[in-house]
């Protein structure tokens, strides 16, 4: 060997009696062939879970919070546009905006917009140069 690594190797290559892992693929509490999957739950566990929830709705005063933050998650995963948003985009489409910039000033993916707009018999295809929205000639383009 070297003069940096010792002339005896310490590793070994071979352990004839390993112990199992702790944390093996083989473990005893996961059932089935789906490890995330809860167990079933009971008709009496299932309506305390139901009046629970009911409660939390009707006193807690922090449910309106709670169900807007809901609502906003549900218009953030959701895969189409509304009509006002439609319009929205029709009339930045319009102006030679780009679907980039679109997307980051509705806060819907391009895909989607592209797909509506697709479905709707609109034109998906880049905007021709001479109609795309121009950079501003101001002072601040000398710092781009």
């Amino acid at each position: 060997m070297s003069e940096t690594t010792p002339d005896t190797d310490t590793r070994s290559t071979h352990s004839p009696q390993r112990e199992p892992h702790p944390h093996s693929p083989n473990r005893s509490h996961h059932r089935g062939s789906n490890p995330s999957r809860r167990p079933p739950m009971s008709g009496e566990q299932r309506q305390k879970v139901s009046a629970a929830q009911k409660a939390y709705v009707a006193t807690d005063p922090r449910w309106a919070a709670h169900r807007q933050k809901l609502a906003e998650a549900q218009v953030a995963r959701r895969m189409s546009l509304t009509p006002d948003e439609l319009d929205m985009v029709l009339k930045m489409r319009a102006k030679g905006r780009t679907f980039s910039y679109i997307e980051a000033e509705i806060g819907v993916c391009h895909d989607v917009i592209r797909r509506a707009l697709a479905e709707r018999g609109y034109s998906t295809a880049p905007i021709r140069k001479e109609r795309r929205a121009k950079r501003g000639t101001g002072y601040w383009r000398s710092f781009d």
